[in-house]
Order: structure tokens, then sequence, then C-alpha cells
């Protein structure tokens, strides 16, 4: 039975095999008791000395024939007892080695070794190589332009892949450096809150949705004394009641909240603290409102420490802008969403400002019917 023998690598640098090989050395045929790519060893007496070079036939049987090898070797170990004989290969070509290789493989798997096959591989020059595969099949005007477009359709998804995410990373980088978004923001105007002036109970309260300068507005009923009666400061809308009647109030408690007729309807943004300077130096804004409509060129009305009219909601932090859209009381208190671009007036904004701005610059006009509370105010 065929077998393979390994030795520790400082030992030998090849397997062993023990397949069917006999060695004519002298014209005298020696059994081959194992073999490798480095040598091979006989069942031998003591007619070989070590260091003595030897000229062999190695013959192999292959299927109704036997195969022969000749080579150089060279006696290195000879048995006290006369019983074995270890030859290595002296100056043993490629092609010869080649050849072992393939009688080793071929026997080892089972597969049937014929004539032209031997021949084939002792014609190699090569150790290592493969049989030639056939030659590629040229491809038709049809199939260049296949695998043309294949390439492009590759090339266009990279470059897709890549335009994407650099778009990606120039929105974080952008949305980091040069925008500012708003704590909270809504809907505001300028209120009056009227508050209970004693503790009791608010025997009426007016539910009209606009109220005339002196009309009565609430009453409240202490425990002592003579109902209160409390006027409307203006001509008002009704934006919040907070109680009704019946309710138990304190004094100093806000019961109804209103505003002025003429009172303008504005947005009014809440800024981070460490970012409200930055706004100083631009004046537009974009506003997305609840039902998703959006206005991009939003101007900004006040800000802290600004003069201008008296009729806008004013507090600390916060940044008034025209909503640029026709806004009603019963919208007050609702959020918005608001941002600031500090782009334009940064450095870099007003280089692409400049190459990019056309020669002439067409002004159009609001029709009369919907301007902003920022025309109204300078018309004013």
């Amino acid at each position: 039975m065929a077998s393979i023998r390994y030795e520790a690598e400082t030992q030998r640098q090849h397997p062993r095999y023990r397949l069917p090989m006999q060695a004519y050395v002298g014209g005298r045929a020696y059994e081959v008791l194992d073999w490798s790519l480095g040598g091979f060893a006989l069942k031998a007496g003591s007619e070989f000395r070590p260091g003595e070079r030897v000229l062999a036939e190695l013959r192999v049987p292959l299927g109704g024939y036997d195969l022969g090898i000749s080579v150089q070797a060279e006696a290195r170990y000879v048995a006290p007892d006369g019983t074995r004989a270890g030859f290595a290969f002296v100056d043993i070509n490629e092609r010869q080695a080649s050849l072992l290789r393939y009688v080793a493989d071929a026997i080892l798997t089972g597969e049937i070794v014929e004539v032209g096959e031997v021949l084939d591989v002792a014609g190699r020059t090569g150790s290592g190589r493969s049989r030639n595969p056939p030659a590629a099949e040229v491809p038709g005007f049809m199939g260049r332009m296949a695998g043309l477009g294949r390439r492009l359709a590759t090339a266009t998804a990279v470059m897709a892949i890549i335009g994407a995410l650099g778009a990606f990373l120039w929105a974080n980088v952008y949305d980091e450096l040069y925008v500012v978004r708003a704590q909270t923001a809504s809907v505001a105007a300028k209120t009056v809150n009227l508050a209970s002036p004693a503790i009791g109970r608010i025997g009426f309260v007016n539910t009209k949705s606009q109220v005339a300068l002196g009309e009565p507005i609430l009453t409240v009923n202490p425990p002592v004394g003579n109902p209160i009666v409390i006027q409307s400061p203006c001509d008002c809308l009704q934006v919040d009641q907070r109680f009704s009647n019946g309710d138990f109030v304190k004094t100093g408690d806000t019961v109804l909240q209103l505003m002025r007729r003429d009172a303008p309807v504005i947005v009014s943004a809440l800024v981070p603290p460490d970012q409200l300077m930055s706004l100083y130096s631009v004046s537009k804004a974009t506003i997305v409102y609840a039902d998703g409509s959006r206005v991009d060129d939003a101007d900004i009305l006040w800000r802290p420490g600004q003069g201008g009219d008296e009729t806008l909601p004013r507090d600390p932090l916060t940044v008034v802008l025209d909503p640029e859209r026709a806004l009603s009381s019963s919208m007050v208190g609702q959020p918005v969403e608001v941002t600031f671009d500090l782009f334009t007036d940064s450095t870099l904004g007003r280089v692409v400002h400049s190459v990019l701005r056309p020669s002439t610059v067409a002004a159009a006009d609001r029709p009369d019917g919907i301007r902003g509370t920022s025309d109204r105010l300078r018309a004013d």
C-alpha cells in the first residue's frame, strides 16, 4: 500500500514516498524502499560506500509500462548491517524534478497516467507551472460594448457613492460651523396679562374674542366687600383665558391674556447664550411653520440691546423675526423652527457670493395684500 512519510524540517526537506519503484545501478536491480524529490533508499548490501557517486535508472510501473528516469546520485548513508543505503540526487534538473513530482501525485491520487501526459510533463522547463489554459475568446463588438457599459456603470456607482458621502460630510461640517438653531421658537405678540386684584372667586369673565377699551372684562368676588370689576385696557383680542366663572383665584393670578388689535404677530426665537453674539452680523433667518410651510429669508426685526418698535415683544436672549406671512392671534404660542445661516457673512461666504453674484439684481416687490411685518413697520 502506497504511503507518505514526513520527518522534521531539520532532518529532511522533502516528504518520502513508499511507492512502487526499482533502481538499476551498474546493471543490477535493487528494490527502492522509499524515495523523495531529494533522493532514494535502496535495499542493498555493503557494495556501496558513503560519498560514492553512481548513475541510477529509476523505474516506476505505470499502467502496463515502466517509466525510466536516469539520475546521478551520491551515497550518503550505508547501514552497518548492509540492509539499507541512502542516496541523494546530484545535479537533478527541473525536468527530472517535475517528472518525479508528477508521478508521485498521479499514483497517490489514483489518476491514470498516459504516455502523452508523461511526455508533456517531461518537456516542461519549470517545476511549478500548470497546463496552459485555453485561449480566451475574443469578444465581439456587442461584447466589448457590454463590457464598456458595465465599467461605466461601476464607475458611475462609485462616483455616486463618493458624491453622497462628500455631501453628507459637508452638510455635517456646514451645520456645525455656520448654522445656529434656536432652542425654542414660537408665534408671539406683545400681550397684556390681566391679574386678579384680590383673593376670591370669579363672578364674571367676558368670553368675547374682541373687547373694546373700557369694556367690563372680569369680575372678582372677594370674601369681604363688593365685587371688583376690571375693564379692558385697550381695544384688544383675547389670546388666552386661564380661569372660568366660579374658579377660585389668588391675588396676582393671571386670569386673561390680551393683545392689542394692532399689535404685530411675529416669531420669537430663544437663542443659545453662547451663540447670540454671532447673530448681530446676520439679517435673515429661516422659519419652518407647524403646517410645513417654509420661509428662507425672514427679516430679523430686533435683537437684545437694540431699539425699535415698542409694539414688539422683547425678552432676554430672544430674537424677533418677521413671519413673512399673515398670522392670526389664534396662532400665538404655536411652535416653529428657526435657524440662522452664518455662511453668507463669513469670509468664505463673501468670497463665494462675490463670485456667484450676478451683475444685476432685480428687486421684486411683494404684492400689497401680503406685506410682511417689517414692510408695514417701515411704511409706518
